[in-house]
This record gives structure tokens, sequence and C-alpha cells, in this order.
């Protein structure tokens, strides 16, 4: 008789490596910290994107804008930056406030960053830039 496909087995090192990387993280991660380790890797995922990273960047430089804005910014369709800032939105980097625009009716959506999305680009940029910095001192 063959062998049957079953489930993956666990992998018993997993609990332990588990373990371990909390032993080795513990003077990072005292109690004092707004996330845990899971939420900030988590974090670092939508900031490793492309798309999500440029639109970052972009809030970063102009402040608020609107998905429009960053589409012709980007050189992206609306409708596919919708799913990026949706995760931004979601992950707490970006809101998305409307406001009354002057002269005209209705509301006007926009995008911004919220502290910790700035907090977060502003630390990726300051680390290209020194390895830009030091790339040219070398």
């Amino acid at each position: 008789m063959a062998d049957s496909p079953s489930a993956p087995r666990p992998n018993p090192d997993d609990e332990a490596g588990a373990d371990a990387i909390v032993t080795l993280t513990t003077g990072l991660f005292d109690g004092h910290n707004l996330l845990d380790l899971e939420e900030y890797l988590e974090l670092f995922e939508e900031l490793a994107e492309r798309n999500r990273f440029a639109i970052l960047y972009a809030l970063s430089n102009e402040g608020k804008m609107s998905a429009k804005e960053l589409s012709e910014a980007l050189g992206r369709s609306e409708n596919g930056l919708h799913y990026h800032l949706d995760r931004l939105v979601n992950a707490g980097l970006v809101e998305n406030r409307k406001q009354s625009k002057p002269d005209e009716e209705g509301l006007y959506s926009y995008y911004e960053l919220t502290g910790l999305g700035a907090d977060l680009i502003d630390a990726a940029i300051a680390f290209i830039q020194q390895e830009k910095h030091a790339l040219e001192h070398y």
C-alpha cells in the first residue's frame, strides 16, 4: 500500500526556536514597547513592498495627497493603488481623511502619514542616505 499524503509534521525546533528568539530579544522588548516583535515585522513587510514604499515616500515629501495625485506621481492606476493604500491604512501607517474642498461641492479624500508611518519612512530614508554617504566616501 502506498503512503497516503499527510499534513506536514510539526517541526519540534519551531517551539524551541521561538523560545530562543524571545530570549534573544528580551532586552529589546522589555515591556516598554508600543508593539511586539511580530507587529514590528509586519510593519517592515509593508515598508518592504515597492509600491507601498513609494506611497510612503511620496506622502513624506508632499504631505497629504489624494489617490489621484498619488496615482499620477507614481505612474500607477488609482484602482491598483487602493489595494496598497488600504494595506497601509490597516497597518496604521497612513490615514485616509476627508474634508470639504474650498469652492467645490462634496468631499475631498486624501491620505497622509500617521506619526508611526512618518517615523518608519524617516528611518528608512535616513538609512538609505547613510548608505549613500558611506559609499561616496568609500
